[in-house]
């Protein structure tokens, strides 16, 4: 969530400058989607690190309106 929310804040930043929209090339789009189905190696497959992360991202729910979870 963190990453997605990130590359969108990057892209409206460059659109706004005037920066067109780039593509990445076919095997950097192939490679991205191996890693988020679990068949490239990488940090994503780190269970402690995705654990630690998603438990941080439930912290700002929590934080902003607690009552979300009733």
């Amino acid at each position: 969530m963190y990453y997605r929310e990130m590359a969108c804040d990057i892209q409206i930043a460059a659109q706004a400058g005037g920066a067109a929209l780039v593509v990445p090339p076919y095997e950097v789009c192939e490679h991205t989607v191996r890693q988020f189905e679990g068949r490239a190696e990488g940090d994503l497959h780190d269970n402690a690190a995705l654990e630690l992360a998603w438990t941080t991202m439930l912290r700002l729910p929590d934080r902003i309106a607690p009552d979300y979870r009733d």
